[in-house]
Protein backbone atom coordinates (compact mmCIF):
# COMPACT_ATOMS: atom_id res chain seq x y z
CA UNK A 1 0.00 0.00 0.00
CA UNK A 2 2.80 2.41 0.90
CA UNK A 3 4.62 1.68 -2.37
CA UNK A 4 1.47 2.31 -4.42
CA UNK A 5 1.03 5.57 -2.49
CA UNK A 6 4.55 6.69 -3.46
CA UNK A 7 4.22 5.43 -7.05
CA UNK A 8 1.01 7.40 -7.65
CA UNK A 9 2.56 10.56 -6.19
CA UNK A 10 5.49 10.17 -8.58
CA UNK A 11 3.28 9.34 -11.58
CA UNK A 12 1.07 12.39 -10.93
CA UNK A 13 4.11 14.65 -10.94
CA UNK A 14 5.15 13.23 -14.34
CA UNK A 15 1.74 13.82 -15.98
CA UNK A 16 1.36 16.61 -18.51
CA UNK A 17 -1.42 18.13 -16.39
CA UNK A 18 0.38 17.42 -13.08
CA UNK A 19 2.97 19.50 -11.24
CA UNK A 20 6.08 18.87 -9.15
CA UNK A 21 5.46 18.84 -5.42
CA UNK A 22 7.53 21.29 -3.45
CA UNK A 23 9.48 18.54 -1.70
CA UNK A 24 9.46 16.24 -4.75
CA UNK A 25 7.89 13.25 -2.97
CA UNK A 26 4.49 14.14 -1.53
CA UNK A 27 2.29 17.24 -1.50
CA UNK A 28 2.22 19.66 1.40
CA UNK A 29 -1.09 20.84 2.89
CA UNK A 30 -1.35 23.87 0.59
CA UNK A 31 -0.74 21.68 -2.46
CA UNK A 32 -3.38 19.20 -1.23
CA UNK A 33 -5.94 22.03 -1.31
CA UNK A 34 -5.00 23.19 -4.82
CA UNK A 35 -7.83 22.88 -7.36
CA UNK A 36 -6.63 20.64 -10.20
CA UNK A 37 -9.86 20.15 -12.13
CA UNK A 38 -13.61 19.81 -12.06
CA UNK A 39 -15.90 16.81 -11.75
CA UNK A 40 -18.81 15.83 -14.01
CA UNK A 41 -21.19 18.30 -12.33
CA UNK A 42 -18.71 21.17 -12.34
CA UNK A 43 -17.55 20.99 -8.71
CA UNK A 44 -13.91 21.71 -7.97
CA UNK A 45 -11.57 18.74 -7.51
CA UNK A 46 -8.61 19.27 -5.18
CA UNK A 47 -5.25 17.57 -5.53
CA UNK A 48 -6.11 15.53 -2.41
CA UNK A 49 -9.28 14.25 -4.11
CA UNK A 50 -7.54 13.53 -7.42
CA UNK A 51 -4.70 11.62 -5.76
CA UNK A 52 -7.21 9.76 -3.59
CA UNK A 53 -9.13 8.63 -6.68
CA UNK A 54 -5.95 7.45 -8.42
CA UNK A 55 -4.66 5.69 -5.31
CA UNK A 56 -7.98 3.95 -4.68
CA UNK A 57 -7.96 2.58 -8.24
CA UNK A 58 -4.42 1.25 -7.73
CA UNK A 59 -5.31 -0.24 -4.33
CA UNK A 60 -8.40 -2.00 -5.72
CA UNK A 61 -6.38 -3.47 -8.57
CA UNK A 62 -3.72 -4.63 -6.11
CA UNK A 63 -6.29 -6.26 -3.81
CA UNK A 64 -7.93 -8.08 -6.70
CA UNK A 65 -4.59 -9.28 -8.06
CA UNK A 66 -3.17 -10.45 -4.73
CA UNK A 67 -6.12 -12.23 -3.19
CA UNK A 68 -5.99 -15.99 -3.73
CA UNK A 69 -8.48 -17.24 -6.37
CA UNK A 70 -10.43 -19.20 -3.75
CA UNK A 71 -11.22 -15.95 -1.90
CA UNK A 72 -12.32 -13.90 -4.91
CA UNK A 73 -15.98 -14.81 -4.42
CA UNK A 74 -15.75 -13.58 -0.83
CA UNK A 75 -15.10 -9.88 -1.34
CA UNK A 76 -16.64 -6.92 -3.10
CA UNK A 77 -15.05 -3.59 -3.99
CA UNK A 78 -17.21 -0.53 -3.37
CA UNK A 79 -20.58 -2.17 -2.72
CA UNK A 80 -23.48 0.08 -1.71
CA UNK A 81 -25.84 -1.10 1.01
CA UNK A 82 -29.19 0.13 2.27
CA UNK A 83 -31.05 -1.01 5.37
CA UNK A 84 -33.60 -3.72 4.60
CA UNK A 85 -35.98 -4.28 7.53
CA UNK A 86 -37.79 -7.04 5.61
CA UNK A 87 -34.79 -9.32 6.02
CA UNK A 88 -33.52 -7.75 9.26
CA UNK A 89 -30.32 -6.70 7.51
CA UNK A 90 -29.12 -4.96 4.39
CA UNK A 91 -29.64 -5.14 0.65
CA UNK A 92 -27.37 -4.12 -2.19
CA UNK A 93 -28.39 -1.01 -4.10
CA UNK A 94 -26.85 1.23 -6.74
CA UNK A 95 -27.92 4.62 -5.37
CA UNK A 96 -29.90 6.50 -2.79
CA UNK A 97 -29.72 8.43 0.43
CA UNK A 98 -29.07 6.68 3.73
CA UNK A 99 -26.86 4.12 2.02
CA UNK A 100 -23.43 2.88 3.07
CA UNK A 101 -20.64 2.69 0.49
CA UNK A 102 -17.48 1.12 1.98
CA UNK A 103 -14.38 0.58 -0.13
CA UNK A 104 -13.87 -3.13 0.48
CA UNK A 105 -16.08 -5.80 2.07
CA UNK A 106 -15.27 -9.40 2.96
CA UNK A 107 -18.47 -11.47 2.89
CA UNK A 108 -19.90 -14.98 2.63
CA UNK A 109 -19.23 -16.85 -0.62
CA UNK A 110 -21.17 -15.17 -3.46
CA UNK A 111 -23.33 -13.38 -0.87
CA UNK A 112 -22.36 -9.72 -0.51
CA UNK A 113 -25.11 -9.13 2.06
CA UNK A 114 -23.51 -11.65 4.45
CA UNK A 115 -21.00 -9.00 5.52
CA UNK A 116 -18.11 -10.24 7.62
CA UNK A 117 -15.58 -7.38 7.65
CA UNK A 118 -15.65 -3.83 6.29
CA UNK A 119 -12.60 -1.83 5.25
CA UNK A 120 -12.21 1.79 4.22
CA UNK A 121 -9.04 2.72 2.36
CA UNK A 122 -7.56 6.13 3.16
CA UNK A 123 -4.63 7.94 1.61
CA UNK A 124 -4.38 11.07 3.77
CA UNK A 125 -2.95 14.06 1.97
CA UNK A 126 -2.80 16.42 4.95
CA UNK A 127 0.13 16.15 7.38
CA UNK A 128 -2.11 15.96 10.47
CA UNK A 129 -3.75 12.75 9.20
CA UNK A 130 -0.87 10.82 7.65
CA UNK A 131 0.19 8.89 10.77
CA UNK A 132 -3.37 8.12 11.88
CA UNK A 133 -6.11 8.65 9.30
CA UNK A 134 -8.76 8.20 11.99
CA UNK A 135 -8.00 11.82 12.93
CA UNK A 136 -9.48 12.92 9.60
CA UNK A 137 -12.87 14.57 9.70
CA UNK A 138 -15.79 12.13 9.60
CA UNK A 139 -13.69 8.94 9.65
CA UNK A 140 -14.84 7.74 13.08
CA UNK A 141 -18.50 8.39 12.19
CA UNK A 142 -17.96 6.59 8.89
CA UNK A 143 -16.49 3.54 10.66
CA UNK A 144 -19.30 3.50 13.22
CA UNK A 145 -21.84 3.50 10.40
CA UNK A 146 -19.99 0.67 8.64
CA UNK A 147 -19.83 -1.30 11.89
CA UNK A 148 -23.62 -1.70 11.65
CA UNK A 149 -23.01 -3.94 8.63
CA UNK A 150 -21.17 -6.61 10.64
CA UNK A 151 -20.64 -7.77 14.20
CA UNK A 152 -17.91 -10.23 13.18
CA UNK A 153 -14.94 -7.86 13.17
CA UNK A 154 -14.30 -4.16 13.80
CA UNK A 155 -14.71 -1.84 10.83
CA UNK A 156 -11.24 -0.67 9.85
CA UNK A 157 -9.22 1.84 7.89
CA UNK A 158 -6.36 0.62 5.70
CA UNK A 159 -3.74 3.26 4.92
CA UNK A 160 -0.05 3.49 4.09
CA UNK A 161 0.48 3.94 7.86
CA UNK A 162 -1.20 0.60 8.64
CA UNK A 163 -4.50 -0.95 9.72
CA UNK A 164 -6.65 0.98 12.19
CA UNK A 165 -9.68 -0.80 13.66
CA UNK A 166 -12.66 0.93 15.21
CA UNK A 167 -12.42 0.89 19.00
CA UNK A 168 -8.85 -0.44 19.05
CA UNK A 169 -6.18 2.20 19.82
Amino acid sequence: MAQAHADINEAYQQRDDGFRFENGKFPNDAECLKVVGFDEVGDEVSLAQELGKLKHAAAFACLKARLPPELRENFTVEPRYKPDPDVNGVALTDKGVDTLHPDFVVHGTRNATDVQCVYEIKFPCFAAHKLDPRNSRWVEAQLKAYQKLSIRCPAAVISPAGLFQLGIP
